[in-house]
């Protein structure tokens, strides 16, 4: 410990003082004459610098001292441990290197060694920690003429403890996700033979989400509250001819086309969504995310609509493009849910209002499943 706190008062003084040397020269005069500068301490302590250049000594007053201090504050208990083992070997030397840069953003090495009545060196214990998560021991020893040299590195346990601690110091109770909704949209609750079959392929379900995930509870619970905003687009494409048309008193009905074969016919509208979905979210062994399910309402509001046509006529394709709100209801509601494991998840949405405004169209409901893919 004592050691440490030498260490930081040596750089302490010589990036503020500029420490003189012997016979009263200046560092840069006797930088000039040999490389080495001895800063001695007022209590009889003294810190030894090798320098190639005065360059080198310049650097100092770019070191961070607060850095070292909080690296120093993680360490210190260890090495305390260490200079323990140090008196118990009757060691000669304890050496404690930090280095900063940006290939190594931090790193730590203890070195302890072992000598024997004639200064040889007999055993080196190096303990190195790189970017608070990368652990290697190594000790060298000379026996008999033979060196063995053992390297130890953090088994799977270690590693995920401290993956474990990483996550708790950077816990947050509220997290904002994005995830991407894939699947495909079915009419339910279809009262007459008003409203046609859907293609199931081309009646697919978009939704672009940024959803706002609350813990409830401390880091442990497994309950959530998930909100936030869905940009959702939504296709209907329509079997057997039929096409969607709108009468002279503005009401919105489906008409089969016996003359025509439409490659393509289909309805499409977009919408913004709100949800508020309670979840429950478990943890597996290792930390990763387990079995998740959730259910809850979702309000929404429409934001435009179009049908498109696609067909031969002439031997030439034909496209139309038709925009129109087509009577669709405006706002929209229903309950949304989701289970999963891990980073598979799957969705649900049921549109409990009708498709379409009352009196103003068929009688239809929507019911949207598929695949969510978490970012």
């Amino acid at each position: 410990m004592k050691k440490i706190l030498l260490l930081v008062t040596a750089i302490i003084l010589a990036a503020a003082t500029g420490a003189s040397a012997k016979d009263g020269q200046t560092i840069g005069e006797r930088l000039g004459q040999q490389d080495t500068i001895v800063v001695k301490m007022a209590n009889g302590a003294k810190m030894v610098l090798y320098l190639q250049n005065m360059e080198q000594l310049k650097a100092f007053e770019n070191y961070s001292l607060d850095s070292l201090m909080r690296v120093l504050n993680k360490y210190v208990d260890q090495v305390d441990r260490m200079d323990g083992a140090n008196k118990e070997l009757k060691s000669q030397e304890t050496t404690v290197v930090f280095g900063k840069d940006d290939d190594n953003p931090e790193t730590v090495t203890i070195t302890v060694q072992e000598t024997d009545q004639d200064g040889k060196v007999t055993k080196e214990k190096h303990q190195i920690r790189i970017n608070k998560n990368i652990k290697i021991d190594v000790e060298i020893e000379e026996k008999d003429g033979n060196t063995k040299v053992d390297v130890n590195v953090p088994n799977r346990a270690e590693r995920d403890s401290i993956r474990t601690s990483d996550v708790k110091k950077s816990y947050k109770a509220t997290r904002f996700n994005f995830d991407v909704d894939l699947g495909l949209n079915n009419f339910l609750n279809t009262e007459s033979q008003q409203v046609p079959d859907l293609k199931p392929l081309g009646s697919r379900y978009v939704s672009l989400n940024w959803h706002l995930k609350s813990q409830i509870g401390g880091r442990k619970s497994p309950l959530h509250l998930v909100s936030g905003l869905e940009f959702a687009f939504n296709n209907y494409m329509f079997d057997r001819n039929f096409v969607i048309e709108e009468d002279v008193d503005d009401v919105t009905f489906f008409r089969r086309e016996p003359e025509t074969n439409y490659d393509k016919s289909k309805l499409t509208h977009s919408s913004v969504n709100i949800p508020l979905m309670p979840m429950l979210q478990f943890k597996r062994q290792n930390g990763k995310e387990g079995f998740k399910i959730a259910a809850g309402p979702f309000v929404g509001y429409r934001l435009g609509g179009h049908s498109k046509l696609k067909y031969e006529d002439s031997g030439k394709t034909q496209k139309e493009k038709i925009r129109s709100s087509y009577n669709l209801s405006d706002f929209q509601y229903g309950l949304t849910g989701v289970v999963g494991y891990g980073n598979l998840d799957l969705f649900v949405k049921y549109n409990m209002n009708d498709l379409f405004k009352d009196n103003r169209g068929p009688d239809a409901n929507v019911i949207s499943f598929g695949l969510r893919l978490l970012n």
